[in-house]
C-alpha cells in the first residue's frame, strides 16, 4: 500500500485540517463584479446597437435624396431627349422636303 496512506490510518490522534471556501463577503463582490460586467457589456450592446440604427437610418435618407436626385435628373434628361428628338425630326422633314422637290425637278 501507499506509505502516506498506512500512516494516514496508523495516526489515529491526527486532526484532519478541512480548508475554507471563499467567504461570503468574497463571493458576493465577485457577484458584484459580475454583474456590473453584464451590465457595461450589456450598455455598450445597446450603444453599439443604436448607433447602428442611427447609421441605417442615414444611410436610409441618403438613399432618399439620391433616389430624388435621379428622378429629377432622370425627368430633365427625357425633356431634353424629346426637344432633341423633336429638332432632329424637324430637320429630317425638311431634308427629305428639299430632296423630294430637288428629285422633281
Amino acid at each position: 500500500m501507499d506509505p502516506v496512506l498506512i500512516m494516514a490510518d496508523d495516526d489515529s490522534d491526527h486532526k484532519i485540517e478541512r480548508r475554507r471556501g471563499p467567504s461570503t463577503s468574497t463571493l458576493s463582490f465577485s457577484g458584484i463584479i459580475a454583474v456590473a460586467g453584464l451590465l457595461a457589456s450589456g450598455v455598450a450592446t445597446y450603444n453599439a446597437v443604436q448607433n447602428d440604427i442611427a447609421s441605417l437610418k442615414r444611410g436610409e435618407l441618403y438613399q432618399e435624396r439620391t433616389n430624388e436626385r435621379l428622378s429629377e435628373e432622370l425627368k430633365s434628361v427625357r425633356i431634353e431627349q424629346r426637344e432633341t428628338m423633336k429638332e432632329f425630326n424637324e430637320k429630317l422633314d425638311r431634308i427629305i422636303d428639299q430632296w423630294a422637290r430637288g428629285r422633281k425637278q
